[in-house]
């Protein structure tokens, strides 16, 4: 048996994401009659014990409509990523890598059951690391068009 909670209703949901504090929650947003969302259940359950410091849960999203609505959940699968009730970011679609990489972007920082800062200090480094790389993606497209410029004149 994994550590995915399963949720039932809307008031579990808001429940679960008080309790988790500090914690890294993981949100499946499924339904039993998406296909996708049967193929990456079982690797959402492993992933769940190979990050036992983070909160994994299961929301079905015709029991809990309202919740589903409210966090703008257009297309299943949905993950989305909580941390002191905070949404951190989502990724869509039953991609295993995808969804790891995006858990491990958010794992590390504040996962302790302490009630500093230090969590928000981490995770604020991470947005500046995240406008770091969108400086050196557009500096790759910016020389790339520069190359592409300088060989159509030469």
């Amino acid at each position: 048996m994994g550590a995915v909670r399963i949720i039932n209703d809307d008031r579990h949901f808001h429940g679960e994401l008080a309790s988790a504090g500090q914690k890294l929650v993981v949100v499946d947003f499924t339904a039993s009659w998406c296909g996708p969302c049967q193929r990456i259940a079982p690797i959402f359950e492993q992933l769940s014990l190979k990050y036992p410091k983070a909160v994994f849960l299961k929301v079905d999203v015709d029991k809990c409509a309202d919740t589903a609505s409210v966090q703008d959940v257009r297309a299943m699968p949905t993950f989305i990523f909580y941390r002191k009730r905070a949404k951190l970011g989502q990724c869509q679609g039953a991609d295993p890598v995808g969804l790891e990489s995006k858990i491990q972007q958010f794992y590390g920082t504040g996962d302790s059951d302490d009630t500093d800062d230090t969590a928000a200090d981490s995770l604020s480094g991470h947005v500046r690391n995240t406008d770091n790389a969108y400086y050196h993606i557009f500096v790759m497209i910016l020389l790339a068009v520069i190359l592409y410029y300088w060989n159509k004149y030469q």
